[in-house]
């Protein structure tokens, strides 16, 4: 299967696959299309789709061919999906974010394994978690602004190719602006939803340690195959979901305007 981030997700529903986890653990009802587009649509958001739909289309001067700009789009996105599928590690060093070191530093600052109070191994686990966290966030917004600008760029050439792709393309701007500010909260509550089940699983770990414990087997859970492992996969699959959420939309457009893929 190889390592998490290399995965394939899904090209239709790539957050599906990149959740499946996180809905096994808090199964819910499944929701209608509709339902779900209106929780990405916030009162401003809303405003806006209004107000850019009910305006003509923009015209716009010279632009590339059709060929050029999809060319162009082509070659970008290949980086980008480079990007997309490289591991989390520290952008800095290149070193992994949660270590076996890091791990037994933190825990031995907060006191364990010599006592295991559950609310020191959560702030433990919050700790180790943060820089993942934020890699992660930082990965899934570098992806989404490059597709979005990709998506600008052949906007022209979609928009000069006729009245009724003009007007699509009108459409998808409008909605893909009016929902991404809550597409972005929805995604960062994903991440979120992979530290809470990191912190049980730490906290589970520490409580199951035999008493007393001389040596923590950090090596294990930080290791191929451990918990720590899992949840760092979690995040990549996360960050590469976003990228392919993102393209599919731009092959959408572009098939149903210029009647060719991206891909």
């Amino acid at each position: 299967m190889g390592p998490p981030y290399h995965r394939p997700a899904s090209v239709r529903r790539p957050f599906s696959s990149a959740t499946a986890a996180l809905r096994r653990a808090s199964p819910g009802r499944g929701r209608h299309g509709g339902e779900f587009l209106a929780e990405l649509l916030d009162f401003e958001g809303a405003v806006q789709l209004a107000q850019a739909l009910d305006a003509p289309p923009a015209s716009h001067g010279e632009v590339a061919s059709p060929e050029q700009a999809v060319a162009r789009a082509q070659r970008r996105l290949a980086e980008a999906e480079r990007e997309a599928r490289l591991p989390l590690h520290d952008p800095h060093t290149g070193a992994p974010l949660v270590t076996a070191e890091r791990i037994a530093r933190v825990l031995a600052r907060a006191g364990v394994p010599a006592s295991r109070p559950r609310k020191a191994i959560e702030g433990a686990a919050r700790e180790l978690f943060g820089a993942l966290e934020a890699r992660t966030l930082q990965r899934i917004g570098s992806v989404r602004r490059v597709v979005a600008e990709i998506r600008r760029e052949l906007g022209p050439a979609v928009a000069a190719s006729g009245a009724q792709a003009a007007r699509l393309e009108q459409i998808d701007a409008a909605l893909t602006g009016a929902t991404a500010a809550r597409e972005g909260a929805l995604v960062a509550r994903a991440v979120s939803a992979v530290g809470d089940g990191f912190a049980a699983d730490l906290e589970r770990a520490v409580l199951a340690l035999p008493k007393p414990c001389e040596e923590l087997p950090v090596a294990v859970w930080a290791g191929e195959g451990g918990f720590v492992a899992e949840h760092v996969g979690r995040c990549e699959s996360l960050a590469f979901a976003a990228f392919v959420h993102e393209r599919a939309r731009v092959d959408m457009l572009v098939g149903n305007t210029l009647g060719g893929r991206l891909g």
